[in-house]
């Protein structure tokens, strides 16, 4: 997949068009597997009375990674339009903020999906939106956040 992304990215470059076109795309794949994964059969195989395979599992997995794909897809499409984040060199409190930011997405993960998101939504439509939310407020809000911060630092250190 990495190799695939890298590859795109040479031949798309820097076209917004383009890119918005493979966002909508990538919208439109995980629209389809989310209708194949609930249509598709499973088979129900026992090895000495052990299921083999457990379909909700797999669904369950399914559905997280294609929230985070959504998430990867529409959280880049509002940075790319909207935020524009760029890397505030010798921003001192950039390490605070990017600790932070990932302390909090890993108790997004770790507990808060589990104690609100999964057991109001179920397990497939709650990953599927927990793993969105945690995806897309990864791309956009904390990037959002951690330019406003160091642009208030440097108008005050300017002042």
């Amino acid at each position: 997949m990495i190799l695939i992304v890298r590859k795109v990215s040479q031949v798309v470059g820097d076209n917004d068009k383009t890119i918005d076109i493979l966002t909508l795309v990538g919208i439109l794949v995980v629209v389809a597997v989310l209708i194949y994964i609930q249509v598709k059969p499973y088979p129900m195989d026992y090895v000495d009375g052990k299921l083999l395979v457990d379909p909700k599992k797999m669904m369950n997995d399914c559905f997280k990674a294609c929230g985070a794909f959504l998430g990867l897809l529409l959280g880049s499409y509002v940075e790319r339009h909207y935020i524009h984040y760029e890397i505030p060199f010798g921003y001192k409190n950039l390490p605070i903020l990017a600790s932070v930011s990932v302390t909090l997405l890993f108790i997004w993960k770790t507990y808060f999906e589990k104690a609100t998101i999964i057991p109001l939504l179920g397990g497939h439509w709650g990953n599927l939106v927990s793993r969105f939310g945690m995806t897309f407020i990864g791309l956009t809000l904390i990037p959002y956040l951690i330019m406003k911060c160091a642009r208030e630092s440097q108008q005050q250190t300017a002042a």
